[in-house]
Parts: C-alpha cells; structure tokens; sequence
C-alpha cells in the first residue's frame, strides 16, 4: 500500500459510526460528551415522514442530531425496502447535495436469502444504475456505493461494475453480511467457517478498492463489531446500541449484554442479569452516565431507570471496542 492509499484509508484505523434516527431521542442532548464521535443517519427517516425532506434533511441536520463529529448520511435502502416505500432518486441526491456529510452512502437494492438469481440480478443492476445517476447528479464527492453479492462471484462481478463508473471512490459499502458477521461472532464449529468465509468477501472487496475505505453496513453488537474488525473491514455502522438500552440492557467490553434490573421476561435465561464480576466491571466505567452519578448505587439506578443512560453507556462502550487509546472503563 502506498503513502496516498494509506492517507486515504486513514493507516490502519477502525471506527463505529453510531446510528441515530432523526426522529427519536437524541442522546447527545443530555450527554454532549458523545457530540464529536462518528455518527450515521439515514434517509429511511423520511419514509414515516416525508416532510423530513424538507424539514430535516438538510444543511442543519448536524445541529438537530447535537453532533459536531463526522456524519455518514444513508440513503435508506433496507427502510425502504422493509417498508416498502419511495424517496425518489431526485431527493436522495437533492439531500445528499444539500447536508453536510463527510460520507453519503448510495441507494441501494439489497438481496434477500429468498430472491431467485433473476430478482438478485435485477436489484444488483438498479443499485448500480442508482450509483451512477447519484455519481453524476450529487455534489457530495463522497458518495459510497453499495456492493451486495450472495454469491463470491456475483461478488466479484458487482465489485467490477461498480468499478466501471468510479474506479477509486473514497468509500465502499458491503451490505448483506449481517448474517455472516453475526455467525462469525459466536462460539461453535460453524463460527470459524463463518469467520473465514467474512474474510473472503472483505479480502476480495479490499483488493479490487485497495485505497478506498471499507465499511461494513448495519453490523450492531460488540461482538459482531469485533469479528467485523477482525475480517478486515476498517469501519462499520451500529444501531444496537439503542436496541439493547430500548430493550433495558447493557453492554460491557467483550460483546456481553447484561439487564440491569430483573424485569420478568417470559424468556428468563434470554439475557442474563448483571453478575458480581459484571459489577465489578461496570464499578470502572467512566462514560458520561456513569461518571454523572454520585455513587455506585446511583449508577445502577440511572441505568436501570433511563434509557438515555442505558443509551449513552453503550454507545461508550461501542467505542470503547475501537479505540486503544480510549478512556472506556477506567482503562487508557
């Protein structure tokens, strides 16, 4: 790798990018610790409520979501797809030329495990069709593509397209791996296999972009980000983090998620309760909720009793995983 392709990729580095809907609570209102992390929001938004269009989208978003880090905007792909509706190519560009994003990622078509090899072919030709007129129409010059491929060669194939409109574009998204990463995270003898199968996808993306960034869309869990990471890819995107504190769990370092509280699920063993060890653990963390509470008794109750805590917690953690040099638990 050469010094341009390493300035490019950032040497090395590995980052989360935190999920934040535009119409939910926003975390960094009450903890602007979190302000200057790296943060993703999407055009899906707009599927609820398309007024946001107009509203929302545009070059305030930074100051309405309280961040002042770096933005990754999506274009909503899997929202609209999940929810079967339409922003139109002309308002993603529209948005994409008008926020102030470091990186905004093309509108995609993704495949489903149950599509034939027809319905995949036709998604994998109008997410390029979407990049190209994106290319062409945005003035954001980091615009990502996506590039899905159920198979290794559909793989290759869609990597070789998606060169034949931008040869060398500063970011690559791979989406569809969520699966793959989820499996690559656990324990047991179809983990490995997983594990190595991740690294062939993301190996194979690295080498046809080798001075591009690669970020791996939608991965979640500490866990998953970690097995994300180590198959190569140099960035990835969570909303877990608010999953587990709307669920009313924590995370600690290492991918385990624990309830604060026992809330009398109908599925006990599904997540464990904090242990004696996992107290000990979270009695170091100097995140912004757990550092706000006057004592340890307090902390628990904060987390226990508010999902912004529980929220900023974890997405401390998350960021924890990534960062040597991170203050996560008492530890730098």
């Amino acid at each position: 790798m050469n010094i341009v392709e390493r300035e490019v990729r950032g040497a090395g580095e590995q980052h989360v990018w935190l999920g934040q809907s535009a119409r939910t609570t926003v975390v960094t209102r009450t903890y602007p610790q979190l302000a200057d992390a790296r943060w993703m929001a999407s055009l899906g938004d707009a599927i609820h409520r398309p007024r946001m269009l107009e509203t929302v989208f545009g070059p305030n978003l930074k100051a309405r979501l309280g961040i002042t880090g770096p933005l990754m905007l999506d274009s909503g792909g899997f929202t609209m797809m999940m929810r079967n509706g339409k922003l139109g190519l002309d308002n993603v560009a529209k948005a994409f030329s008008q926020v102030a994003a470091e990186v905004v990622v093309s509108l995609d078509y993704p495949p489903l495990s149950s599509d034939s090899v027809i319905d995949r072919l036709a998604k994998y030709r109008r997410t390029l069709d979407n990049f190209a007129y994106l290319h062409r129409m945005t003035l954001n010059s980091s615009l990502a593509p996506v590039i899905h491929g159920v198979t290794i060669e559909e793989l290759e194939r869609n990597c070789a397209a998606t060169q034949s409109v931008d040869a060398t574009p500063q970011w690559v998204c791979l989406g569809g791996l969520v699966p793959l990463v989820r499996q690559s995270g656990q324990l047991g003898a179809g983990a490995s296999a997983a594990r190595a199968e991740l690294g062939s996808r993301i190996g194979l993306v690295r080498a046809k972009f080798p001075a591009s960034r690669l970020h791996v869309l939608g991965v979640g869990s500490p866990r998953t980000i970690t097995a994300a990471f180590a198959a190569g890819a140099d960035s990835v995107d969570s909303i877990g983090w608010r999953r587990a504190a709307g669920f009313g769990t924590v995370f600690l370092p290492g991918g385990t998620e624990r309830f604060v509280t026992d809330r009398g699920r109908k599925r006990a063993a599904s997540r464990l309760l904090l242990t004696e060890s996992d107290l000990d653990v979270l009695a170091l963390c100097d995140c912004p909720a757990c550092t706000r509470a006057a004592d340890f008794r307090q902390r628990i109750t904060s987390l226990a009793g508010s999902y912004v805590s529980r929220a900023a917690h974890n997405a401390w953690v998350l960021l924890g995983e990534t960062s040597r040099d991170s203050p996560r638990f008492g530890r730098r």
